[in-house]
């Protein structure tokens, strides 16, 4: 039986009544919250953000800028470079016969001023070998852990980031950087697997520490290097969370029993709940503008973020980048120089501004790294060809060819001529 379109229509009107009056309701809430934030002076919200720990919503803590502020962005330097690197990749395929995963890292570096230059790469990783495929203890004693999933991800963030480095290094030591990562500088996925010790020890304190301190040495000649990541459309409630801290005069003890994350029977708390941080920014911030600084309020579930960053707070701002409101976090190095941090946020401000809202140099660093479904498609049909050619078998899972049949293809791809005969070396030459 159809929908019923006509019910439909008729409990849509009368939901939008309801829908109606919640929304006016929220925007008096919104600009009464606003006006009593803008009020609290950064000494009262630090103190207040300092013991909001323990409360059931997150709060960030707040520094010598306050609360809430629109902070306008110095002017570029003359000369000045932007860098990013991004990644992507293709993750072990178990229908596949060939065990194997491809990382390809692409990137971009803009240098602005009296002698500008572009330059883009994009570079492939293939890994095949047990040594590639999986992580094991550097002591010799016994385990392994497959690299897949979830884990290949975690270790493309730390390759970003060791390519980001390189770049760094290899650009001129007489301009300022921007060196740019897309996303965030807390690397959760290096979090959220149960992994075993000499994973993380392998990934973070062997490898992504030393790349963030080649990024922090580079700052600390002639050179300034801004480090930042930025993510676009933030779902983060951190700073709305600070607000309700602020503005709520219950102890902890008490919210706990009569709070959620979202609600509190509380009148001044719940008057300032269920808002985020980018509702906030989005109706404070001029184009170009950032917030004030803060310090995230969620503590690493792992010590990977200690020992990544260098403290266990990640420093983060909002900046509103002419099309939408963003999240930049920075290293503690950046966020405790205040002119570092002035010419990060200068240079990005530019950034956005030259990208119609969104960093150019992200931009064109994702369209250097991306792996699209046909690119994923070849990739498979290359693997089933040089296997064919060098006479490995080549059997696909069962489950690969009943979707082949339902799709109507009848010869097996490894046969689909995808690349010419002769084109392609033998792998036993």
């Amino acid at each position: 039986m159809a929908l019923d379109f006509g019910q439909t229509a008729s409990q849509m009107m009368s939901a939008m009544g309801h829908l109606s009056a919640t929304a006016r309701s929220r925007r008096q809430r919104f600009a009464d919250t606003l006006d009593r934030a803008s009020a609290i002076s950064p000494d009262e919200a630090g103190r207040r953000t300092a013991s909001a720990g323990g409360r059931p919503f997150i709060a960030a803590r707040t520094g010598d800028e306050g609360l809430l502020a629109s902070i306008p962005p110095p002017s570029p330097p003359r000369d000045w470079m932007a860098v990013s690197v991004d990644g992507s990749h293709i993750d072990v395929d178990r229908h596949l016969p060939l065990r194997c995963y491809l990382v390809n890292l692409g990137g971009c570096a803009i240098t602005y001023g009296a002698y500008p230059d572009c330059q883009f790469f994009s570079e492939p990783t293939l890994a095949t070998g047990d040594g590639d495929l999986y992580l094991r203890p550097d002591d010799g004693s016994r385990g392994e852990t497959p690299i897949s999933g979830q884990l290949l991800g975690a270790l493309r963030t730390v390759r970003e980031v060791e390519r980001l480095a390189d770049a760094v290094a290899s650009s001129s030591p007489d301009v300022p950087v921007l060196a740019l990562l897309d996303g965030t500088l807390a690397f959760w996925d290096l979090q959220r697997g149960n992994y075993p010790r000499y994973v993380l020890d392998t990934l973070v304190n062997n490898r992504l520490r030393a790349a963030l301190a080649r990024l922090r040495a580079a700052s600390r000649g002639r050179r300034r290097v801004a480090l930042a990541a930025y993510t676009s459309r933030p779902q983060t409630t951190e700073v709305a969370g600070a607000v309700r801290a602020c503005l709520c005069v219950s102890n902890v003890a008490e919210c706990t029993r009569r709070c959620s994350a979202r609600r509190s029977d509380l009148a001044q708390c719940d008057s300032a709940a269920g808002f985020d941080d980018r509702e906030l920014f989005d109706a404070l911030l001029e184009p170009g503008h950032r917030s004030p600084l803060y310090q995230t309020g969620r503590r690493a579930s792992h010590f990977a973020l200690d020992l990544a960053v260098g403290t266990e707070w990640s420093r983060f701002y909002y900046v509103n980048s002419g099309t939408e409101v963003a999240r930049v976090e920075v290293p503690d190095w950046v966020a405790e120089d205040p002119e570092l941090l002035a010419l990060g946020h200068s240079m990005l401000a530019r950034q956005c501004e030259l990208g119609l809202g969104y960093p150019v140099v992200i931009s064109e660093a994702h369209e250097q790294a991306v792996v699209n479904g046909r690119d994923r498609e070849e990739f498979r049909k290359l693997a089933l060809m040089l296997m064919e050619q060098n006479g490995l078998p080549t059997s696909e899972s069962a489950k690969t060819l009943s979707k082949r049949l339902a799709m109507g293809v009848t010869a097996p791809v490894s046969r689909a001529r995808a690349f010419p005969p002769g084109a392609l070396p033998r792998l036993d030459k």
